[in-house]
C-alpha cells in the first residue's frame, strides 16, 4: 500500500511537471520566508539564553512615577547594592556597574598604547568581580575570584587585548586610559556574543571607582539613578515576593517619594530594557507577516491543487469505478501534499542558510546563525511543516475524493461545482486582502520613517560636531570659545552637561502656583549663554541668559511643555523651586526634542553654568562650510589647550542615530517592503491558479457566447468581474486591518495617516491582477469558438 502512494505520487508529478513546480515554489518561498523569519525573532527573543543562570538574572531597575509618561528607568542608585539588595534572602549574588564616563554621555575612554598612540574603545563599564558569578564569562587570561577585586585593575575583551598587546599576554601589564590613570591588566575575557545584552570591551574594577572619580560616598546616594544594578537570586526565589519586599525603598528618600524599585528578568532586558512594548510590538507584527505568508502559500496550494484535479479527474473516477473508496483516495491526496510540505522545508531550509546576508541587511544586523545547529528550532519548522501540509491537503483532498465517478467519465466535473469555486473565490480574495494589507503598512512605514529621520527637531542638527571633554585642570571657556571663533569656519561654540540626545539629567521640581506637595520629574541642563544660540534654538517668551543681567545665575529658562504643565499664562517671573531653591524664568524655549523622536517631549529646564569648565563637560560647535577642514581646526585648537586630555570630535548626526528607535524602524520598513513583494509574487501565483481553473470550466460557455456574437471585449469583461469582486473585498479587509496597525505602532509623534498609500497600493495590486489575468483570459477570448466547443 505505501509503496502504491509512492508511485502514485512520482507518477502524477511526472505527468503534471508544470503544476508540481509552480506548487513548490510557491511552498518554498512561503517556508523560506518564515524560516528566516522565525530565526530573526528567535534570536531576538533568546539573547543572553547563554547565560548559565539566564531565569534567576535581573536588573534592578527604577520606574519613577512622578514623570509623565512613567518612567521606567533602566538605571538605579548604587544604594541599591550596599543599602537594600543584600538585605533580601532570596538574593544569592549582587553586581554593581557603572558605564565609564557615567553613562549619560558615552562609555568611551582613550587608551594610550605602548607606542604612545591613542585608542578609543567604546562600551567600558565599571564592574565588582560578582559580574563572573551571575554571567557566563569565558576567561582568556587571569582568576575569576579576583580579576576585578582589587583597585587599579582591569579586565580586558580578547580583542582590545590583541590591539594593544598583539601577539602577547596582556595579564600583569600596564595599561594607561585618558592619559593619566595606570591600571593593570588582571584578565583577559572572550568577547561577548553577538545575543548578549551587555557587549562591556573593558571591565575597571568597581573598587577603583571612588578613588578616580571622587564620589566616595555614592554607595550610600538613592538620588544619583545612574547605575546598573544586577541580582542573581537563590534557586526558587519569587521575584514578585522580591518586588514586594523593596517596592516602598524611595518612601524616606526626599522628592522621590513616588519612585520605587523593581526587578526586571534578563529574558527582556533586550527586547523591552525600559518596559516599553516598542520592539515587542514590532516583532509581533513581523510575527503576524511571517504567519500571513504561510497562509498565502499554502491557500495558493489549495488552488493551485483544485485548478490542477482537472487533470486528474479521469484517474479519479477510473479508481472509484474499480473500488477506491473516498477515504483511500483523500489519503493519498493527503499523503501527497504532506510529502510536497516536507520536501519544500527542506529546501527552504538550504534557501533559507543562504539568504542570510539579505536578513541582515534587512536587519541592519551581521547574525551569524547556522539553522543545523539549533535542533528545537529544526523540529518546531518540520512540526509546522506537517501541519501545513495537512491544513493544505485536506481541503482539496476532500473534495477531489467526493467526485461523482460518473459525471468525472461524462466530462461534467463542473456542471454544479458551485461551492467548491465559491471557496476558491473566497481564498484568493484572502490573498489579495493580505497582499494589500502588507503593502499599506510597508507605505505607512516608509513615511513613518521618513517623518522621524525629517521631523523637526525644534533646533537645527546640521553643521554640529560635538566632543566630551573632562580637564584635569578647570580652564575659563572664554579661553577656548576666543581660540575657536578665530577661524570663520567655526561659528558658534558652546558647552552644557547635556546636548540633544546625549545626556539626561533629571529631578523633581516644584512651581509658583503648584499644591504643597505636587511635584514634577523634570529633565534639567545646565548651559553657558551660547548654548540656545549655538543649536539655533527659538524663544518663544522672554530671552536667553545674557552676560548683561548678573543675576541670570540664579535664573532658568522652561520649554513651552513645562510652560503647560505648570499652568501659567504669563511665565516670565514665575518661580521654579528646585532642591529648596527658587529659580524665576526669564524665558520659555520653544519646543524640542532632547531625545527619541518618540517619547513625548518632556518637561524641560535650563540653568546657567559658570563660565568654568570643570569636570566632564560636552562641547558644541556650529561651523561654517567643509566639516573635515572644522573638525580639524577645532580639533587642532582643543589639543593646544587641553594637552593632556583626550577626546574626539563627532558629527551630530552620531548622537541622533544612538537612538535606537530609529534603525529599528528602518529595519522594520525594509522588511515589511521585502514581506509586500514575497505576498505579491505569491498571490500572483494564486491568480494564475484561479484563471487556469476559471478558464478550464468554463471553456464551453465562451465558446456558446462567441458563437451567438459577443465580442472579445466582453468576453474579457465577463472573465474579470471575479477578480474586480475579490479585489473590492480586499479593500474592505486590507485597508481598516492596516489601520489599526498604524494605531498600535507605538511612538508619540507619527506621520498623519493620508489617502496616498491606500490608493497606490490598492492600484499596484489591480494592476498586477489584470496584468496576470490578462494573458490567459485574451488567449481564450480570441480563440477559435469550434474548438472551445470541441473541448467537451
Amino acid at each position: 500500500m505505501i509503496k502504491h502512494f509512492f508511485l502514485n505520487i512520482l507518477r502524477n508529478i511526472r505527468h503534471n511537471l508544470v503544476f508540481t513546480a509552480i506548487n513548490l515554489t510557491n511552498l518554498i518561498i512561503g517556508f523560506a520566508v518564515f524560516i528566516l523569519f522565525s530565526v530573526m525573532i528567535s534570536y531576538e527573543i533568546n539573547y543572553d539564553k547563554f547565560n548559565t543562570n539566564y531565569d534567576r538574572i535581573y536588573r534592578v531597575q527604577t520606574k519613577q512615577e512622578d514623570s509623565y509618561p512613567t518612567n521606567f528607568c533602566t538605571y538605579s542608585p548604587a544604594a541599591y547594592r550596599f543599602q537594600l539588595m543584600e538585605d533580601v534572602p532570596e538574593v544569592d549574588k549582587v553586581l554593581l556597574m557603572r558605564e565609564v564616563s557615567g553613562g549619560a554621555k558615552g562609555s568611551g575612554q582613550f587608551f594610550t598604547l605602548p607606542n604612545g598612540s591613542q585608542l578609543y574603545e567604546l562600551n567600558g563599564y565599571w564592574s565588582e568581580n560578582s559580574i563572573f558569578d551571575i554571567f557566563s564569562i569565558k576567561l582568556k587570561e587571569g582568576d575569576k575570584a579576583s580579576a576585578l577585586a582589587s583597585p587599579y585593575t582591569i579586565a580586558l575583551s580578547e580583542t582590545v587585548a590583541n590591539k594593544i598587546f598583539p601577539e602577547e599576554n596582556a595579564v600583569g601589564k600596564q595599561v594607561i586610559i585618558g592619559k593619566r590613570f595606570p591600571l593593570t591588566v588582571s584578565a583577559v575575557y572572550a568577547d561577548f556574543p553577538k545575543d548578549s545584552h551587555l557587549q562591556p570591551t573593558y571591565m575597571v574594577s568597581m573598587a577603583t571607582y571612588p578613588i578616580l572619580s571622587g564620589e566616595t560616598g555614592f554607595g550610600e546616594n538613592w538620588t544619583s539613578i545612574q547605575f546598573d544594578n544586577y541580582v542573581l537570586l537563590k534557586k526558587g526565589a519569587d521575584p514578585k515576593l522580591v518586588d514586594a519586599k523593596i517596592k516602598d525603598a524611595f518612601k524616606n528618600v526626599k522628592n522621590f517619594e513616588k519612585s520605587s524599585p523593581y526587578l526586571h528578568p534578563l529574558s527582556k532586558l533586550h527586547v523591552s530594557p525600559n518596559s516599553q512594548p516598542d520592539m515587542m510590538i514590532g516583532l509581533g507584527i513581523l510575527s503576524l507577516a511571517a504567519i500571513l505568508v504561510l497562509i498565502l502559500a499554502s491557500v495558493n496550494y489549495v488552488n493551485l491543487s483544485l485548478a490542477n484535479s482537472t487533470q486528474r479527474s479521469t484517474e479519479i473516477g477510473i479508481k472509484k469505478v474499480i473500488g477506491s473508496s473516498k477515504k483511500l483516495i483523500a489519503t493519498q491526496f493527503l499523503a501527497e501534499t504532506v510529502l510536497h510540505s516536507l520536501f519544500a522545508t527542506v529546501v527552504a531550509l538550504f534557501v533559507a542558510q543562504t539568504s542570510f546576508p539579505l536578513l541582515n541587511h534587512l536587519l541592519n544586523k551581521n547574525i551569524d546563525y547556522s539553522l543545523w545547529d539549533n535542533p528545537q528550532l529544526l523540529l518546531f519548522i518540520f512540526v509546522v511543516s506537517i501541519v501545513v501540509g495537512v491544513l493544505s491537503g485536506l481541503y482539496p483532498s476532500l473534495i477531489i475524493s467526493a467526485y461523482n465517478p460518473v459525471k468525472v467519465l461524462k466530462g461534467k466535473l463542473f456542471s454544479n461545482g458551485g461551492s467548491s469555486i465559491s471557496i476558491k473565490k473566497i481564498l484568493v480574495a484572502a490573498q489579495f486582502s493580505i497582499s494589500l494589507f502588507m503593502l499599506i503598512v510597508s507605505f505607512i512605514l516608509l513615511n513613518h520613517v521618513d517623518f522621524i529621520l525629517n521631523k523637526d527637531l525644534g533646533f537645527d542638527s546640521r553643521n554640529i560636531l560635538y566632543t566630551e571633554i573632562n580637564p584635569r585642570d578647570n580652564m575659563s571657556f572664554e579661553t577656548v570659545k576666543t581660540s575657536m571663533l578665530q577661524h570663520p569656519e567655526i561659528a558658534d561654540i558652546s558647552f552644557s552637561s547635556t546636548i540633544p540626545f546625549i545626556g539626561n539629567i533629571g529631578g523633581y521640581v516644584s512651581w509658583e502656583g503648584a499644591a504643597a506637595d505636587e511635584k514634577e520629574m523634570v529633565s534639567r541642563n545646565y548651559v553657558n549663554y551660547d548654548f540656545i544660540p549655538t543649536y539655533n534654538m527659538k524663544m518663544a517668551y522672554g530671552r536667553n541668559f545674557s552676560k548683561e543681567f548678573p543675576a541670570d545665575n540664579q535664573a532658568c529658562i522652561i520649554n513651552e511643555t513645562a510652560l503647560k504643565v505648570f499652568g501659567w499664562s504669563d511665565p516670565i517671573g514665575k518661580q521654579v523651586t528646585l532642591e529648596g531653591r527658587s529659580f524665576p524664568v526669564i524665558g520659555v524655549v520653544k519646543d524640542f526634542h532632547p531625545y527619541s523622536v518618540h517619547n513625548p517631549i518632556p518637561t524641560y529646564v535650563m540653568f546657567l553654568n559658570s563660565n568654568i569648565i570643570s569636570g566632564s563637560t560636552l562641547l558644541s560647535v556650529r561651523f561654517n562650510g567643509d566639516e573635515q577642514k572644522a573638525r580639524a581646526i577645532v580639533t587642532s585648537e582643543l589639543e593646544t589647550i587641553f594637552p593632556n586630555d583626550p577626546f574626539e570630535f563627532k558629527d551630530f548626526s552620531v548622537a541622533f542615530y544612538l537612538d535606537e528607535a530609529i534603525p529599528f524602524w528602518q529595519s522594520m520598513k525594509r522588511m515589511f517592503l521585502f514581506f509586500a513583494v514575497v505576498t505579491l509574487l505569491i498571490s500572483t501565483i494564486g491568480l494564475f491558479g484561479l484563471i487556469l481553473f476559471t478558464i478550464k470550466r468554463r471553456t464551453k460557455e465562451i465558446g456558446v457566447r462567441k458563437v451567438l456574437g459577443s465580442s472579445v471585449s466582453s468576453v474579457y469583461w465577463q472573465l474579470s468581474t471575479e477578480v474586480i469582486g475579490m479585489l473590492g473585498f480586499a479593500v474592505l479587509v486590507g485597508c481598516p486591518a492596516a489601520v489599526y496597525i498604524y494605531k498600535t505602532m507605538p511612538g508619540a509623534y507619527k506621520e498623519p495617516l493620508g489617502i496616498s498609500e491606500f490608493v497606490v497600493a490598492i492600484g499596484l495590486v489591480a494592476i498586477i491582477a489584470f496584468i496576470t489575468i490578462s494573458y490567459h483570459v485574451l488567449k481564450v477570448a480570441v480563440s477559435n469558438p469550434v474548438e472551445a466547443l470541441r473541448y467537451e
